[in-house]
């Protein structure tokens, strides 16, 4: 099985290919939040490096928040696209599972991304054995709020801020094992906090 992964949750857009649970090869470009111009030709080059084509990826995945509004809908686009284009399945991945998926190290680990306004995206995982047990969802929260989490929980590891699409492949590899594989339709951005038109919108309803 090949799973081609997309991150555009951050100012890094990342690529990963993973097959049959070994990663296969990977590329990140600081695009600087431009993922709409560089996402693709990423995606196609690493591809070709490769000498595969998209006919040959089995499950797309796609980091779907949280993290940038913009970048999420461009990545979560994208494999939508490719999978619909293609008749295969896809994966809808937390950027905070995918940094748990990511991590070498095993222990009770908080995960977390910086979001606006004095708050930061989270939850807390745990990993043995090469596997990752969620143990709470994605929260969005001030850092004494985290941090509670995270001494309740007893957390020992604290990644922070560092999305990539190698932790979503691995994501989506646990989940195709699993069966919780998804359509197209199905996977949807997760952005945890409302978008500016929805502020927008609450504020001229009052």
């Amino acid at each position: 099985m090949l799973i081609l992964a997309l991150d555009t949750s951050g100012a890094v857009a990342s690529c990963a290919l993973l097959q049959n649970g070994e990663m296969l090869d990977a590329c990140a470009h600081d695009s600087m939040l431009d993922h709409s111009r560089l996402l693709l030709p990423l995606c196609q080059s690493l591809l070709e490096k490769n000498g595969l084509t998209l006919k040959d990826v089995d499950v797309f995945a796609a980091v779907v928040g949280p993290g940038s509004f913009t970048g999420i809908r461009i990545g979560t686009a994208a494999v939508k696209g490719f999978a619909w284009a293609q008749s295969k399945p896809c994966a809808g991945i937390s950027s905070l599972s995918a940094m748990a998926w990511d991590c070498e190290q095993e222990g009770t680990l908080c995960c977390s991304i910086r979001a606006r306004a004095d708050e930061s995206y989270y939850a807390v995982f745990r990993r043995e054995k090469g596997s990752v047990i969620r143990l709470t969802e994605d929260a969005v929260g001030s850092d004494e709020e985290m941090g509670s989490i995270a001494r309740e929980h007893g957390c020992t590891l604290f990644p922070r801020d560092c999305q990539r699409a190698s932790g979503a492949a691995r994501a989506a590899w646990a989940l195709a094992q699993s069966g919780k594989l998804q359509t197209c339709h199905e996977i949807v951005p997760s952005y945890l906090r409302a978008t500016q038109a929805e502020r927008m919108r609450k504020e001229q309803m009052k």
